[in-house]
């Protein structure tokens, strides 16, 4: 027979079982994924010297690295044909970056399922701090650090669908007939004139990139260097081929892009 003090306590320690079970269950829906696995959220990630086409010269188009914003992590090219990557790197030492969009003949995943789009923030009063804006070339160098986190944090939304470009790529600025770009080409070394070092150097410059992924989400990028450790000078001895860079994806489908580490 059961005594009322043994009821009680048997109701007690049920209490406490379900408790424990609850708590668990909270813990375990509530827990960020770890950033290195393929189930990333809503954050900033920051990659330093990854290796992209680390025997590129200036001479040819380096091997094109694939990468997937959505899982933070390099993909092979055997699946350039597929949603499993959202940026590539190709051209002069990995400087041109290509959107996964199936339908842009400049896509190495053109006639594959991506969606992807790409956009180049682009402020000239901003810019002024650190480059003519009407002659197109840097003035000054090495430029501020604290601009790169200050271009980065001020893009907040993802521009409207109509300025997103899907048949495009954005390159080395005003090199060779191109455009608007996110880093400076000294290719004659004109910024340091009888310095044969400083000739075919990559001069990255504080813009963002905002990316629509291959899967319809919204991320912004920050390239800091292509260079190996990031040199605040670099020069012909510094090593191409090592990506620095930020970025941001909002994993809900909004455009909010004013993510917080």
């Amino acid at each position: 027979m059961i005594t009322r003090f043994s009821l009680k306590n048997i109701i007690a320690y049920s209490s406490l079982i379900v408790l424990v079970i609850f708590l668990f269950s909270c813990k375990k829906e509530t827990a960020t994924p770890d950033p290195e696995s393929n189930g990333i959220v809503t954050g900033v990630y920051a990659l330093n010297n990854l290796p992209a086409d680390v025997n590129a010269t200036s001479a040819s188009d380096a091997r094109i690295l694939y990468y997937s914003l959505e899982e933070n992590k390099v993909v092979d090219e055997s699946q350039k044909y597929t949603t499993n990557w959202d940026i590539a790197f190709g051209g002069i030492y990995n400087s041109s970056i290509m959107i996964n969009n199936g339908k842009s003949s400049v896509s190495p995943g053109y006639g594959g399922p991506g969606a992807g789009a790409i956009y180049l923030v682009v402020d000239r009063k901003f810019d002024a701090q650190y480059y003519d804006t009407l002659n197109f070339y840097v003035t000054k160098l090495p430029i501020p650090v604290h601009l790169f986190d200050a271009s980065f944090n001020s893009v907040k939304t993802a521009p409207d669908e109509s300025k997103m470009k899907t048949n495009t790529l954005i390159s080395l600025d005003h090199f060779q007939s191109t455009s608007d770009g996110w880093a400076y080409y000294d290719f004659y070394g004109s910024l340091f004139p009888g310095n044969p070092k400083k000739a075919h150097v990559v001069y990255t410059m504080p813009r963002t990139i905002v990316i629509k992924t291959a899967k319809g989400n919204y991320a912004k990028i920050c390239i800091q260097s292509i260079y190996k450790d990031k040199p605040e000078d670099p020069d012909r001895d510094s090593k191409p081929g090592y990506l620095t860079f930020k970025y941001a994806i909002q994993k809900d489908g909004s455009k909010n892009l004013d993510i917080q580490p």
